[in-house]
């Protein structure tokens, strides 16, 4: 039983200990900071006790968007495993396809991936993940093939960013670059990742599908929809209004979360936006009343929407499904507050993984750390970067925050080769995701799913062995061509 609780909570201590390391670490490494291509080394700021327990309350008040939108994601999930149509649904899907599981998993992990590469938020993108998880695990496939899938598939895009402002927005700015910059590079690096990791993906995929001890995985979903095994009796809930719901959803979170204008030049929907706040009956702005003031900052042009815009529409959405399908009152904010439950403990772990980086926000240890890997040579040093690179990206768990600290510096010290020094950094980003304790979307996926962190990375080395491989390759290239 003992066993069985470690496995369970495995995660927590795991991050409980990268928090302790952290915190050590500033009893021994001074702070220090960039200005330009200078490095100033101040006195050593240690983080006691009562200010661990800070970090905490810290992080939390940083995290509020995510926060709420694990417990609404949790909510609308609740609500939607206990409507029958969202179950005739599922099994209509998983009938139709039986016998077509491999190409299904990599069709899957490519829009995932690909959205993910070009969207100005991956978080959106799990609205979406514990519906393809339920099916997944209905396919008899375990449930490393349901990680790889959906939230190891996201953390390929983000490794094989292109126009995603999520990944370029502050390194866009630090290093000069455009969207354009190094495309070719760019596009690249995302085969890579994502050739590499469904190779791994589908190898393992081919061998649970073999295996007849995997009957019962579907029972293991967080909001578990399991599809019988025997034909016959269907139900006569009508499906297509769920479809249609969910479609409506999948739309506004496409056009919501790419950005139009700043990605690729498109100011349709700026424009749109304008346009339609600006209607006025009198001297009424009539939308600008009912959709909400845009000075407040969550009423945005779609593809410059907040984690916050989403929440909206599942909450809206809820509410629709609650009336298409005649779930009383009750029943909703019953079914949506036990939804919002099962997601409180990777709050909790979401929230303890940012405590590493307030820990290294409010003692700066990390420039130190990559001034003094950096300064090893005299001259710029790609694989001394993508090492600093790997570091800083483990301590703070933020892209935007290791571009802010480290922008500058990398900018004067790279000279002229800032361009490969901007893809070391989001790319050697990208990759400690893959098993760094720091790494929100890939802890949010373990703790989702009840993968203890071990088997993942019995699971993952191979394919971290061949993409450092194939990065650093890429680097070299892009330095020396």
């Amino acid at each position: 039983m003992k066993k069985g609780m470690f496995k369970k909570y495995d995660l927590f201590k795991i991050v409980g200990i990268t928090i302790l390391l952290a915190a050590i670490l500033t009893w021994i490494i001074p702070i220090g900071q960039y200005t330009g291509s200078e490095m100033y080394i101040g006195e050593i700021n240690r983080i006691g006790i009562a200010n661990l327990f800070f970090t905490g309350i810290y992080s939390l008040s940083t995290l509020l968007y995510q926060v709420t939108f694990l417990l609404v994601l949790g909510g609308f999930y609740g609500l939607l495993s206990s409507i029958d149509a969202y179950k005739g649904f599922i099994e209509k899907v998983v009938n139709k396809l039986k016998g077509k599981e491999l190409p299904f998993i990599l069709i899957t992990s490519f829009v995932f991936a690909g959205l993910a590469s070009i969207s100005s938020d991956i978080y959106p993108l799990l609205v979406f993940t514990p519906l393809f998880i339920t099916i997944i695990l209905n396919l008899k496939m375990d449930k490393i093939t349901a990680l790889c899938t959906t939230f190891g598939s996201i953390l390929v895009g983000k490794l094989g960013a292109t126009y995603s402002n999520y990944v370029f927005g502050y390194i866009n700015s630090y290093f000069s670059m455009g969207f354009n910059t190094e495309i070719i590079t760019k596009v690249a690096i995302f085969v890579l990742a994502f050739v590499l990791f469904n190779f791994f993906n589908l190898l393992h995929s081919k061998e649970t599908l073999k295996k007849k001890n995997n009957k019962d995985v579907a029972n293991e979903d967080k909001f578990a929809v399991v599809v019988e095994e025997k034909k016959g009796k269907k139900g006569n809930t009508k499906v297509w209004p769920l479809v249609v719901i969910l479609a409506f959803v999948l739309v506004i979170q496409l056009l919501g979360y790419i950005n139009w204008k700043t990605s690729f030049g498109i100011d349709i929907f700026d424009k749109f936006h304008k346009w339609l706040l600006g209607i006025k009956i009198g001297d009424h702005a009539i939308f600008s009343y009912i959709l909400g003031t845009e000075e407040m900052g969550v009423v945005q042009a779609f593809g410059m929407w907040s984690l916050f815009n989403i929440q909206i529409i599942m909450i809206i959405a809820s509410i629709v499904l609650a009336i298409a399908y005649k779930v009383n009152f009750d029943k909703l904010i019953g079914t949506f507050i036990e939804g919002a439950k099962k997601m409180c403990r990777i709050v909790l772990l979401l929230v303890l993984i940012y405590v590493v980086f307030v820990i290294t926000n409010l003692s700066p240890i990390v420039p130190t750390i990559v001034d003094w890997i950096i300064g090893l040579t005299k001259h710029f040093n790609i694989y001394l970067a993508s090492l600093a690179s790997m570091i800083a990206s483990i301590f703070n768990v933020d892209l935007d925050f290791v571009a802010y600290s480290l922008g500058q510096f990398y900018v004067a010290s790279a000279g002229s080769y800032s361009n490969v020094a901007a893809l070391i950094m989001s790319s050697m980003h990208g990759f400690v995701g893959f098993f760094a304790p720091t790494s929100a979307m890939l802890m949010i996926g373990l703790a989702y799913l009840n993968i203890p962190y071990k088997e993942w990375m019995k699971y993952i080395w191979r394919f971290l062995v061949g993409m450092l491989a194939g990065l650093l390759i890429i680097f070299t290239i892009v330095r020396f061509l």
